[in-house]
């Protein structure tokens, strides 16, 4: 059964048992392909002049950086392709932290392929879809709200929820413990799509009855073992790509 019938089957049963099936989604690096915005700051970094008159070398190798070859972080993006200059590291990753949670640029985010009609095939068989991210209100609620229609996702509607930080300086993972409290009156949590293993694993503990998809793409390096009942999920394509680790 592929990705795209066991959800169906999950959502009909949920819903003829007299209960409202509930998805939760990640959004960087699950629905949003964060590598398109990290390869927008890291050339937006090298076009200042400043930049090129201090670093011509570093922004040659850079320029030919394509965002497949992103990595989840700046530094570790640099010494792929043979940059290990400190001094223009420090800077990049000091321009990258002002600007990488900005409207500007996340109100041009681009989803993974496929992601945008899974959701759309999730919510119009009438699941309740939460986007639970660890992006903060302050600094990234409005674009994230902006951003979400813009991309084509349900985004308003009785069966939709945006669960993002109101203090930017709690950690993710707390973060998301504390949110599932207010996913589970939503109705029974059927499925989540993460692609951090620690978030997702707090979430098999607090709902043992879904379906846990990992989002093998970018995440924070040496994750722990998937749990045995964890799928890896490599894209949201319709035939039979997940599988269990």
């Amino acid at each position: 059964m592929n990705l795209y019938e066991k959800i169906k089957y999950r959502i009909e049963a949920t819903l003829a048992s007299g209960e409202q099936p509930v998805i939760i989604f990640d959004l960087d690096d699950t629905l949003i392909d964060c590598r398109h915005r990290k390869h927008r700051v890291i050339h937006d970094f090298i076009k200042q002049s400043h930049v090129q008159e201090s670093f011509a070398l570093e922004c040659q190798l850079v320029e030919q950086l394509s965002w497949e070859n992103v990595q989840y972080r700046v530094l570790d993006t640099l010494a792929q392709h043979g940059i290990r200059n400190q001094m223009f590291g420090d800077q990049l990753f000091q321009f990258w932290r002002e600007k990488y949670f900005t409207y500007p640029y996340l109100i041009d985010d681009k989803a993974f392929p496929g992601a945008l009609e899974f959701v759309h095939h999730c919510y119009n068989l009438g699941a309740t879809i939460v986007y639970l991210t660890g992006r903060d209100i302050p600094g990234m609620g409005q674009a994230t709200f902006d951003a979400m229609p813009r991309l084509g996702f349900p985004s308003t509607g009785d069966r939709v929820h945006f669960i993002l930080k109101e203090d930017p300086a709690i950690a993710d993972l707390e973060f998301k413990v504390m949110a599932l409290e207010k996913i589970a009156p939503l109705g029974t949590v059927i499925a989540a799509f993460e692609n951090e293993l620690p978030n997702l694993h707090v979430m098999a503990e607090r709902f043992p009855e879904a379906d846990m998809y990992w989002r093998k793409t970018l995440y924070l390096p040496n994750p722990p073992e998937p749990l045995s009942h964890v799928e890896i999920l490599l894209d949201f394509k319709g035939d039979d790509d997940a599988g269990h680790s």
